[in-house]
């Protein structure tokens, strides 16, 4: 990544109709923030920020459509006509800060609100209407000496919000930055403070990380990690794995996986080596934590619980069905993305291979749409009530011995092969209303 010769912004034509806005009625606006730090390194992005010398009630006067969404703060959501939503601060300085929250007052001047800001290459701003570039903490010489910088003491910087800790080593990996030394031991001084940071807060800064694109990848980031000691406070599960040989190639493989599926990324990581708890309890207590959804939490336990054993090429057709019935399709799909991440990772060239055959077999059962569920049989509950099996448990243990079967032959999957079939383990096995028992000798077979 190279920084430009010199400052070519190209905003979107909707935020300069706010910054001409604002301008028009004699206030200053400036594009502040993360799209003026990409803009130098040659990067385009969507999500533009502005500071304005305007106070939050002069912008929702201004504009007829806003939003108070940090209106305590001084940030004013603007709405444009095109639906897009940009967010307009009021120049701010720090009063007080615990590490968590900040007590601010409005400022007067951009070069007041860039003072507060975390890093150099984050403390530059450009005002369009006078095409006046602003840099007063050299942020793009150190964009270009490829060095992360705190503004001013590092180390109160860091204390002021603890999550400058994640960001920094955020920034730091996704722009492939050194961290100078002063600011590096004041990330590695205030990691412990990261432990007061909401779960909300740290689970976003990891998200960002795991959606990293080319030329940048999460390992970057997730090395340093390691490296200043935010495993042991909010990854215990995994920071062990940081001894093992295994580690960096299993950071190699977290690389391997498309960031559209970051949490995927996020089960790689969770498959660290050398780590002595289950690897789906290691996944449920670290998801929890974090306050993934219910949903992600159980998507992520299901692949680790079912991580091994894997089908291979030579299984049988109707082993690959009764595997693709225990972990459902969807899952198995992102079974083998897991399994080829980590062939990748280690650049193993033979296991790439026995996967790749593995999955033309598993490919070819999906393609053949197979009754993987119960609800897929061609006859369920009602017809097996109807039949006169008696109500509760029989009717369980006799639909997973037909889905058994039919997993074992697909081709019996008709209602009158299937009514059949019930038929006779009804009479087998005595599970007919008024047969005096529950199910008889007859055991469900795994599926």
């Amino acid at each position: 990544m190279r920084v430009t010769d010199r400052p070519a912004f190209s905003p979107p034509a909707e935020l300069l109709g706010v910054i001409e806005t604002l301008e028009a009625r004699g206030f200053q606006a400036w594009a502040v923030g993360g799209a003026i730090r990409d803009a130098l390194l040659g990067h385009t992005r969507t999500d533009w920020d502005v500071a304005t010398d305007a106070r939050p009630e002069d912008v929702r006067r201004v504009f007829s459509r806003t939003l108070p969404i940090g209106i305590e703060h001084g940030t004013v959501g603007v709405l444009v006509p095109e639906g897009t939503l940009f967010e307009v601060t009021t120049f701010r300085r720090d009063i007080e800060t615990d590490g968590r929250h900040a007590v601010v007052e409005f400022a007067d001047s951009i070069q007041e609100d860039l003072a507060r800001r975390d890093f150099t290459i984050n403390a530059m701003a450009w005002r369009p209407a006078t095409d006046e570039f602003v840099d007063p903490m050299g942020g793009r010489a150190d964009l270009e000496r490829r060095v992360l910088r705190a503004v001013g003491d590092a180390a109160q910087r860091v204390a002021e919000d603890y999550l400058r800790v994640l960001r920094g080593l955020r920034f730091a990996g996704r722009f492939a930055l050194e961290v100078e030394p002063e600011t590096w031991d004041a990330l590695v001084g205030g990691v412990g403070g990261t432990a007061t940071l909401s779960a909300e807060r740290v689970r976003e800064e990891l998200q960002k990380v795991l959606a990293f694109v080319h030329p940048s990848h999460p390992s970057s980031a997730l090395r340093l990690y390691g490296e200043v000691g935010v495993l042991e406070i909010w990854y215990p599960e995994i920071a062990p794995a940081r001894r093992d040989p295994g580690w960096e190639l299993n950071l190699a493989a977290v690389d391997s996986i498309p960031p559209t599926r970051s949490l995927l990324r996020l089960v790689r990581w969770i498959l660290a080596p050398d780590v002595a708890e289950p690897r789906a309890e290691r996944a449920e207590a670290i998801l929890s934590r974090l306050r993934y959804s219910n949903a992600d939490t159980r998507r992520a336990v299901h692949l680790l619980r079912h991580y091994h054993p894997l089908v291979g090429p030579i299984d049988s057709a109707a082993q690959i069905r009764s595997w693709l019935s225990e972990v459902g399709a969807a899952s198995a799909r992102d079974l083998f993305r897991l399994h080829f991440a980590g062939a990748k990772g280690a650049n193993a060239k033979e296991k790439m291979r026995y996967l790749g055959h593995a999955w033309r077999r598993v490919h070819e059962e999906l393609l053949a749409s197979p009754p993987l569920r119960l609800a897929d049989l061609a006859i369920g509950g009602d017809e097996l009530l109807r039949m006169g099996v008696e109500p509760g448990p029989a009717v369980g243990i006799l639909l997973d011995e037909l889905h058994a079967r039919v997993l074992e032959d697909p081709e019996q999957n008709h209602a009158e092969k299937l009514a059949r079939l019930a038929r006779e383990l009804i009479e087998l096995g005595g599970l007919a209303a008024g047969d005096g028992g529950s199910g008889g000798d007859m055991e469900p077979r795994d599926a």
